[in-house]
């Protein structure tokens, strides 16, 4: 067991109020992380506070089971509060910028570390989820008080199942063993793929839209850029975009692929993905990150889209190159 582990506890131990935060816009493994620490704590320390916070998405209101998904705290319980972050790279990415507010903030994230904000990092870089690293932090202290509960385990299982493409990228065996545990605590999880596998009807309209636009070069690379115009047509509500990304990789002849979203102020928010290359660092020369096969990005104009769509064609074709030579 590492010594941070260890150092968490301690520090959960030490204060009556933890609020936990994840990052904006968040996806199964944000809240999974989030909401399942909570429960696990919650069950753990019945007599302190402990909080989630942060803007709801109607578009996962399935993963929890309350009436209330996120909790509304007044400033004042920021006071005496410990924070954690959970499955956030980078500071400004936090949802509810009063995170620096509590007394102590630790990190929990399985992204590069490329900004170590707070005052204590627990960072696994390349782990399958930072839901996975929940329950590893359970499993390893559970002897000190820790207690898993069916609701938490529920929702450590959609966080991983949905960083990982329901088991597809970035797995390991220790990703699958964590899913066996989990298993033992009965939940539905035929329930959650069918929750996760459903989309409205206007959705799987803009999935048809998607695949019959998308722009595809002969180096592997697809692209496809979506309006604020052509986004309101669909009338997505809170749903948003996220089931359109993993559409390209459905075609044979793709290696890596971008879906540019235009946002209310203009620029593009970009979910860049790949099966041949790494493209974090990529991913970085615009204002983004991530994993190595998975990661976000934003261009602020379409020059910055032209030169993303070179830099990553580019490398691609660089790739081809050298297996030719070989």
């Amino acid at each position: 067991m590492s010594v941070i582990e260890e150092q968490i506890l301690e520090q959960i131990k030490r204060y009556d109020t933890i609020i936990i935060h994840r990052h904006q816009r968040p996806d199964p493994d944000a809240f999974g992380s989030q909401l399942g620490l909570k429960e696990i704590l919650k069950a753990s320390f019945p007599e302190k506070k402990i909080y989630a916070v942060g803007k709801e998405v109607q578009g996962l209101a399935w993963m929890n089971e309350d009436d209330n998904f996120m909790d509304v705290i007044p400033d004042a319980a920021y006071n005496k509060a410990l924070v954690i972050v959970t499955d956030t790279a980078n500071a400004p990415r936090v949802d509810d910028q009063r995170w620096p507010d509590g007394l102590e903030v630790i990190k929990i994230d399985h992204h590069p570390n490329d900004e170590p904000y707070g005052d204590w990092q627990w960072v696994k870089d390349g782990h399958s989820a930072t839901s996975t690293m929940i329950f590893e932090f359970y499993e390893k202290l559970k002897g000190q008080g820790l207690v898993m509960t069916k609701k938490a385990a529920r929702l450590l299982y959609i966080g991983i199942i949905g960083d990982t493409g329901r088991l597809m990228y970035s797995i390991d065996s220790e990703t699958f063993r964590v899913v066996s545990e989990l298993f033992k605590y009965d939940f539905d999880y035929q329930e959650i793929h069918h929750a996760m596998a459903t989309i409205s009807e206007n959705a799987a309209k803009l999935s048809g839209y998607v695949l019959q636009n998308l722009s595809i070069l002969p180096s592997g690379f697809a692209y496809v850029i979506l309006t604020k115009e052509l986004l309101k047509q669909f009338d997505l509500k809170d749903a948003g975009t996220a089931f359109v990304v993993p559409l390209p990789s459905k075609i044979d002849c793709v290696k890596s692929w971008a879906i540019f979203e235009e946002q209310d102020e203009g620029n593009y928010r970009v979910r860049l993905r790949s099966r041949t290359i790494a493209i974090n660092k990529i991913a970085n020369q615009f204002e983004g990150g991530g994993h190595p096969m998975a990661s976000g990005a934003w261009a602020q104009d379409q020059g910055d889209i032209d030169r993303l769509i070179n830099i990553v064609d580019s490398a691609l074709s660089e790739k081809q190159d050298a297996e030719k030579e070989d």
